[in-house]
């Protein structure tokens, strides 16, 4: 380790550090120790609201959320957090932090580089998307997209969130689409990804990470079709590797059917990380 965290010992435990002038989370399995194997990691992040404090994180206060997490360490897979700039919806700040706590982790734990993924729902599916596309491009094994915001054109069109988007990109929510469209088709997931599958081809599966996407095809807030349909269309000619677990008649609820959907997003990390 080049430059511990500090308080990190042995077995099972909860610190926080910051990278990136953000405040961020680590929580290891009971395998996990200082020297020897290394454990594979998930980087998670949060959604509306979500948050990473000194001391405390909406993912480790609601018992609902806490419980996914728990799914991950008991499966020996540790998870770490950034706050990320808070209501970030992927801006370049928010990607900057992300990237920061990866580098904190592989820095300044006993995590293993080969097995690191990310998840995330919401808005920060869009923070895990542009960081694996942008500084995390190649470094990657896997991630999950959990009804998460993919397009922002149609986030933008759908008018639903449009202004909470635009404001976290210091834009004017009431913005004409057109114009908001074009100022931030460099940062919305499916365009940036247009753009890797034109430059680089075949050669873009080779960095992109192994995908799942975990959606309700009644998703009322994060279009099923316009979302995740549409970035695996956009995937596709890149021969980049992607899964859809669709939960049939499910809205913007995935979260809510709780063990269901945990043991779907632990089995794909326990699939990948071979564990």
């Amino acid at each position: 380790m080049k430059k511990p965290i500090l308080d990190l010992v042995d077995g099972e435990q909860t610190v926080f550090f910051q990278a990136g002038e953000e405040w961020c989370f680590l929580r290891t399995p009971r395998s996990y120790r200082l020297d020897g194997p290394s454990t594979p990691c998930v980087i998670q992040c949060h959604g509306h609201h979500g948050f990473v404090k000194d001391g405390s994180a909406d993912w480790l206060s609601d018992n609902d959320k806490l419980a996914f997490i728990t799914a991950l360490t008991e499966a020996g897979i540790a998870v770490a957090s950034s706050h990320a700039t808070g209501n970030h919806w992927g801006r370049p700040s928010a990607v900057a932090a992300n990237a920061a706590l990866f580098q904190t982790l592989l820095d300044g734990t006993n995590l293993d580089e080969k097995r690191m993924g990310l998840w995330g729902g919401g808005l920060g599916g869009a923070l895990l998307w542009n960081s694996v596309t942008g500084p995390l491009l190649g470094k990657v094994k896997a991630i999950v997209l959990q009804q998460a915001t993919i397009s922002y054109e149609s986030v933008i069109r759908n008018h639903k969130f449009k202004d909470k988007l635009l404001e976290a990109y210091g834009l004017p929510p009431d913005c004409d689409d057109d114009l908001a469209v074009s100022s931030l088709q460099f940062d919305d997931p499916v365009n940036r990804t247009r753009i890797l599958v034109k430059q680089r081809g075949q050669g873009l599966a080779e960095l992109l990470p192994n995908v799942l996407f975990i959606h309700g095809d009644q998703d009322e807030n994060m279009l099923y079709k316009e979302n995740p349909v549409r970035l695996g269309e956009v995937m596709s000619p890149s021969g980049a590797k992607y899964a859809f677990h669709t939960f049939q008649g499910v809205g913007h609820a995935t979260y809510a059917l709780g063990n269901i959907a945990a043991e779907v997003l632990v089995n794909f990390f326990k699939r990948e990380y071979e564990l």
